[in-house]
């Protein structure tokens, strides 16, 4: 969430070059914004509680801001009369539509923010409409009219593609994601064991929380190759020499491996719930992701039809070409202009 809320800070400065920006950040510029045309504002603090808590509502109230956007993180819980009116992006529901995939500090941390903070705030973005009906469930004081789609978009991994690693060849299976429960590793790793011939899988996240069975999995299964975090020139290589993206998580807000995969036609499999399906349309082949037979069935289907997979390429890259950082930050705009 970090580099989408970076992302589309970028196309929003692009977007309104003549506006006047002011920056809220923890104790130091972003580096991916130091040299943005804005003010800074730094918090002496580095948490994210003490600053919702305690620095952030002064601030606001007494920054001179015609609206404040928050893209990471809703807006603190107690806010003064006089603060101005504010956007805040939700990107996803995963603490109420799957919580004991959730670490519990983030279901409580969230649990107590939410609804307190959403009621108040003129806007709420989401991005996709899965989100939105996710949130107006959980949230039915949230009137509807205020809670906008706003689709992300792929992320800035520029132009140059970096070699693969050594020993390496063209031809893997690709799955990206953090290592946690959520993207459904276990799952994934023993559909892959039942593969007739399977090329390597070539898995690429850092180490989330509760990840001990796929870890072991990770390590101990014949053919799978853990790289964990890598460059931005490292993974644009990746998708653009996998033979197809394994990505059956079980819940996504949006779903940016997916939305990186279909803009380099790489065919994928995804989880049949959450955000995945709307935001594939037809450039991905969707499945039962609890179904370790349904996601085994669905991996070799692309393995052995070059036909499908070239079929799933095309109309992948038809449906990401729909979705930009600039659209984004239009849509945004128009939001916070409206309040102004």
């Amino acid at each position: 969430m970090v580099t989408v809320a970076v992302d589309l800070t970028r196309a929003l400065l692009e977007s309104a070059p003549d506006a006047e920006w002011t920056f809220f950040c923890s104790r130091e510029r972003v580096p991916a914004l130091a040299d943005a045309p804005a003010r800074f504002l730094l918090s002496p603090h580095r948490h994210e509680v003490a600053n919702k808590l305690t620095w952030l509502p002064s601030v606001e109230a007494a920054a001179g801001l015609d609206a404040i956007f928050y893209p990471y993180w809703p807006s603190p819980p107690r806010r003064r009369p006089d603060a101005p009116p504010a956007v805040v992006f939700v990107h996803d529901l995963a603490f109420k539509v799957r919580p004991a995939e959730v670490p519990w500090q983030q279901r409580l941390y969230q649990g107590l923010l939410f609804p307190r903070s959403l009621p108040r705030a003129a806007a709420v973005l989401v991005p996709s409409a899965a989100t939105r009906a996710d949130l107006l469930a959980a949230y039915p004081a949230i009137a509807a009219e205020r809670v906008h789609v706003v689709p992300e978009a792929p992320a800035l991994l520029g132009a140059q593609a970096a070699p693969l690693p050594a020993g390496l060849e063209p031809g893997f299976l690709l799955a990206v994601g953090t290592v946690e429960p959520r993207k459904n590793y276990p799952r994934l790793l023993r559909a892959y064991r039942r593969l007739e011939q399977p090329p390597p899988l070539v898995v690429v996240g850092r180490e989330g929380w509760a990840y001990g069975e796929a870890m072991d999995l990770l390590r101990n299964t014949p053919g799978v190759r853990l790289l964990g975090h890598v460059s931005d020139a490292e993974l644009l290589g990746l998708y653009r020499n996998a033979v197809a993206l394994a990505f059956p998580s079980l819940y996504e807000g949006f779903g940016l491996p997916l939305l990186e995969a279909m803009r380099e036609g790489l065919p994928a499999l995804i989880g049949s719930r959450g955000a995945l399906p709307e935001l594939a349309g037809d450039g991905a082949r969707a499945v039962d992701a609890e179904d370790e037979t349904a996601i085994a069935r669905g991996l070799q289907q692309l393995l052995d039809d070059p036909k499908l997979r070239a079929r799933l390429a095309a109309a992948g890259r038809r449906r990401a070409a729909e979705f930009s950082w600039a659209r984004a930050a239009r849509q945004t705009l128009e939001i916070l202009r409206a309040l102004t």
